[in-house]
């Protein structure tokens, strides 16, 4: 141990951290890791302190220092954690205490190997923080990358991290630009995060026009009187309305004559503020590059924008009055359940609101999730709300009609959507018809009629997770046509038997069983996409060059969300150029790809339960849904499957409850249990809300 590095820690701890300076100076060494592996201390110790033993970690596991003790590792208190990094960073900064880093770093690799790739990336920013006097330009390299992998690669789950890590970094690097990206990032996605003003330093200029057209938008009203232009919440005395990112704070640039630089305006959200921009011509630019020009105003009249929107509402109410038939067309193709966004074009500037039950889309009834289909559609102006600034609209059907289309026929179509019953296909052009005049056609393709898929089942599988992806186009015949005339019209369809269908058998050198080694390409919905290592396959034999092979989300993991293909496999914590070791399963029959695993490197978990529990064993479930007089049930794992008959508890019984069993019988070979209920948990929101008694009079 430097001697000089006890004396400096000792000089700037607190007084309640110098008790025991070795056990300092130890914890400073490995305070830059949220979470410390007993392999990182040891390793630490070892290089820093050899003299000190296994007692001097044991005194450190044992001290106040320490908040919480597990089985591999340990976490320092938040505040300690803090103080010890501080002083740690005066010490070599301005004590000038040398920690010999070129030869320390090394010492404690294997240790920070056991983290996280998330925490290895925090344990660097932060111990580069501490080490060089000149730390945010690295540190904040360092963190672009993670806002790169969820605004570039929509790996929204590292977010999570994200907002846990602005509570552990030191608050001298919450200024950095790529902190505050993450913040307004976690802001989008309602995560817990810092409130964080303006970011020092220089800011990637692609990156954050990257994570601005990622933020949703919020709109910022406006009004000129000749003399200053008022920016802030939309009310009576600010009428216009322009929509910019919702960061925090909202802010946008004001560029006039007088200022061509423009002046930096913030939290114009929340609170009123002005700028004396005269009469001159205005331009406001949002922080996702998208600019609104105001015209010049003439001395002693009203803003031309003013005006310009009173006569669109003036057109808009004639519209309403007259019913006259607009065009629309979608400018969010999903927006949840409630609704769409359209634009009108006869008015270009403005967006209008469709409600779902206005959209008049059958297709769109049974599942709200469905993607508007683009083009334009015609529509009538159902309500306008000057004050507000609101539109609404509903669809005029066009004419109902199957066109060309006849049953047997064998069309090329391309996939609308995917759905939990099945895939959308759309016939429109297929049955020779126009829109808007004529309704468009779709085709519903059910889950059982899906080519067979290795690691894809219709019974408990969504057809989501299908490796087919959206806007791919396939043969399939029409098999049947219900409706048309003024009714809906519903047509099913199944795939085309072709010859000439790829795949069928897996390419030469490759075996259902082999280990091999890939390369992550492509992250869609369905799966993740592998270019796979040349080299000798399993069988000895060489395996060509130039393959990819695809591992659909049901292959990811044996947890609930994979297994069950309700994940999206695209915020799996694997990146683009990310490689891993993958077993073949088989091929799959449309695209002709090697079908690939990751789940089956280890053994199904719950095969693994089906043989521990025995006759008589209690377990714990939650009810997944009722089928006739009995449920199924959900075991931890998740890959466990039982059904109870309710019996007596029937009327208790509903999806999401929890409940014990006693095991009767396991059968592996259909991978279920058969159970008896003898215990349904109370619900603890109702526990905690019961419902008042009745009044006796």
């Amino acid at each position: 141990m430097n001697p000089s590095l006890t004396d400096a820690l000792a000089r700037r701890l607190p007084e309640a951290m110098r008790v025991d300076p070795d056990v300092g100076c130890l914890a400073a060494l490995v305070s830059a890791a949220p979470f410390i592996p007993f392999v990182l201390l040891r390793d630490v110790r070892r290089a820093a302190v050899p003299a000190g033993g296994l007692a001097l970690e044991a005194r450190l596991c044992e001290s106040h220092l320490v908040e919480s003790v597990a089985a591999d590792g340990f976490v320092l208190h938040g505040t300690v954690r803090t103080a010890l990094r501080r002083a740690l960073r005066e010490a070599v900064v301005e004590d000038g205490v040398d920690l010999d880093t070129a030869w320390l770093r090394p010492k404690m690799h294997d240790g920070l190997e056991l983290l996280s790739p998330l925490l290895r990336i925090e344990e660097r920013v932060v111990w580069t923080y501490v080490t060089q006097e000149d730390y945010l330009d690295t540190c904040d390299r360092e963190l672009a990358s993670v806002v790169r992998g969820v605004a570039q690669e929509r790996r929204l789950r590292m977010l999570e991290w994200a907002s846990g890590a602005m509570t552990r970094l030191p608050e001298d690097l919450l200024n950095t630009p790529s902190v505050w990206l993450l913040a307004q990032l976690c802001r989008a996605q309602d995560l817990p995060h810092p409130q964080l003003g303006w970011p020092d330093g220089q800011v990637d200029d692609g990156l954050f026009l990257d994570v601005m057209h990622f933020i949703p938008q919020t709109v910022v009203g406006l009004s000129r009187d000749g003399a200053r232009l008022t920016l802030g919440p939309v009310s009576a005395q600010r009428p216009i309305g322009i929509r910019v990112p919702a960061t925090q704070p909202v802010s946008v640039r004001v560029q006039w004559a007088g200022d061509p630089d423009g002046q930096l305006v913030s939290g114009v959200d929340r609170a009123v503020s002005s700028v004396p921009t005269g009469t001159a011509a205005v331009t406001i630019v949002g922080l996702d590059g998208r600019a609104v020009q105001l015209s010049a105003m003439a001395p002693g009249g009203p803003a031309p924008e003013v005006w310009d929107q009173q006569r669109v509402f003036d057109r808009l109410e004639d519209a309403h009055v007259r019913r006259r038939v607009m065009t629309a067309s979608p400018v969010r193709l999903d927006v949840g359940p409630h609704g769409y966004l359209v634009r009108l074009r006869e008015e270009p500037a403005v967006t209008a609101y469709m409600p779902l039950r206005a959209a008049r889309m059958p297709w769109l009834e049974g599942d709200p999730g469905k993607r508007v289909p683009e083009g334009l559609q015609m529509v009538r102006i159902t309500r306008v709300d000057r004050e507000k600034q609101r539109v609404s609209v509903s669809r005029i059907r066009g004419i109902v009609s199957r066109g060309a289309l006849h049953p047997g026929q064998l069309v090329r179509a391309t996939i609308t959507a995917k759905t939990m019953e099945g895939v959308l296909f759309d016939l429109t052009e297929a049955a020779g018809l126009a829109v808007p005049k004529f309704e468009r056609v779709f085709g519903l393709m059910r889950s059982q009629h899906l080519p067979a898929s290795v690691g894809w089942e219709p019974r408990i599988r969504s057809s989501r997770s299908y490796a087919m992806e959206e806007n791919a186009e396939l043969d399939v015949v029409v098999t049947d046509i219900q409706g048309g005339g003024n009714r809906s019209l519903r047509i099913l369809v199944r795939p085309a038997d072709r010859s000439d269908v790829p795949g069928g058998r897996l390419p030469e050198g490759l075996a259902a069983g082999d280990r091999l080694w890939g390369t992550v390409t492509e992250k869609v919905y369905h799966g993740i996409r592998f270019a796979l290592d040349p080299g000798p396959a399993g069988d000895g034999t060489a395996m060509a060059a130039g393959l990819h092979g695809l591992v659909l989300n049901t292959e990811l993991s044996w947890e609930g969300r994979w297994f069950y293909g309700g994940g999206d496999a695209r915020e799996y914590p694997l990146v683009t150029g990310d490689r891993c070791e993958l077993v073949v399963v088989g091929v799959h029959e449309v695209t002709g790809e090697p079908s690939l695993s990751l789940k089956r490197l280890v053994e199904d978990p719950g095969l693994v339960t089906l043989r521990t529990l025995r006759p008589g064993s209690e377990v714990d479930g939650v009810v997944v849904r009722r089928r006739n007089n009995r449920w199924r049930v959900r075991l931890e794992p998740w890959s466990a499957i039982a059904t109870v008959a309710g019996g007596s508890f029937d009327g208790r019984l509903r999806a999401g409850a929890r409940i014990r069993m006693r095991v009767r019988h396991s059968d592996q070979s259909t991978h279920t249990l058969g159970v008896e209920l003898i215990r349904v948990y109370p619900d603890p929101i109702a526990a905690a809300n019961p419902r008042p008694a009745p009044d006796p009079d």
